[in-house]
């Protein structure tokens, strides 16, 4: 590829999307997507509530949580963990604890409205908690001030649609292998997610770099633009999560024979950092990985696959 050629393709990348790119967001967990108080968990011991209703749809890193809550102050009442759905050989599918954070003390003050919990509480995650595709988030209430509150009214039993709950007794560190079922209840975190997901979601790109200087080795953070192109940033190399270093888009020729009927991946650097970019097909469960490194032919040319990806 001659300068002159990729200097304008850059260019012309970068203006179109100037104003459009957003950085991922990672959400795991619900809160009812706008008032979204229907009452409180009664709980009158400590105990554990995974949150069902939403899992994690990409990996990433999560790092504040908001829950709601019935009473206030209460001094070291909640922790926040985290489980992954797990199917057991001996008993059939459950969730195995990864980690948790806390414990908070709820300290906002109680507000009356009826269509919001009496308190909202939103708390860091240090250090951030990195989860998969498909983790769920959980609350444990420590003590009997206040507990959860739930989102919804739904009818019961629980229709098979219905967004859910699970709760077990006490401040549970192990693997969870029950599955009685209740309503949802509030509590949801935040992060950045390192997937950049592409055409609808089928596509997952990460990226991974590392800098020939320092030997600094960083994760990319995607921000995206729609749902065909995007970049990636390194905040770790140069503290900005919005500078562009790697730039990336799909293309689906699937509808066209004469253009291979493929899907396309093209990939251009803006910097002279080794990369290593990884595009996952969820669909088929393929994987192909494009790397650049400084000496290496073609580096700041990038590259363009037609034929990896198939319908």
């Amino acid at each position: 590829m001659s300068g002159r050629f990729r200097s304008l393709t850059l260019a012309t990348f970068l203006i179109s999307i100037g104003s459009t790119l957003l950085a991922q967001v990672l959400t795991v967990g619900f809160n009812g997507g706008g008032p979204s108080y229907a009452g409180n968990v009664s709980a009158t011991v400590p105990q554990t509530t995974l949150q069902l209703a939403s899992a994690a749809s990409v990996a990433g890193d999560i790092t504040t949580a908001t829950f709601g809550w019935s009473a206030s102050p209460c001094p070291a009442a909640v922790k926040i963990k985290f489980f992954r759905p797990f199917n057991f050989i001996d008993s059939g599918p459950g969730y195995i604890f990864l980690t948790e954070r806390g414990p908070f003390d709820v300290a906002q003050p109680m507000q009356s409205s009826s269509l919001y919990p009496p308190v909202t509480q939103t708390v860091n995650l240090t250090p951030a908690v990195a989860l998969r595709k498909g983790d769920v988030i959980a609350i444990t209430n420590l003590t009997t001030c206040g507990g959860p509150t739930y989102v919804a009214d739904l009818p019961s039993p629980l229709p098979p649609w219905a967004p859910s709950s699970l709760t077990v007794p006490g401040d549970v560190k192990a693997d969870i292998r029950t599955h009685s079922l209740g309503r949802p209840v509030f509590v949801t975190a935040f992060g950045v997610t390192r997937v950049l997901p592409l055409l609808g979601g089928r596509f997952h790109v990460t990226m991974i770099a590392t800098d020939p200087r320092s030997g600094v080795t960083a994760f990319g953070v995607p921000n995206q633009n729609g749902d065909r192109a995007g970049y990636f940033a390194l905040p770790d190399l140069t503290g900005d999560s919005h500078f562009p270093e790697v730039t990336v888009k799909m293309l689906d020729a699937t509808s066209s024979p004469a253009l291979g009927g493929n899907f396309w991946f093209f990939h251009a650097p803006l910097t002279d950092v080794s990369y290593t970019l990884t595009v996952t097909d969820s669909v088929r469960g393929t994987s192909r990985t494009y790397s650049s490194s400084p000496g290496s032919p073609g580096q700041l040319c990038g590259g363009v696959d037609t034929s990896a990806f198939l319908p």
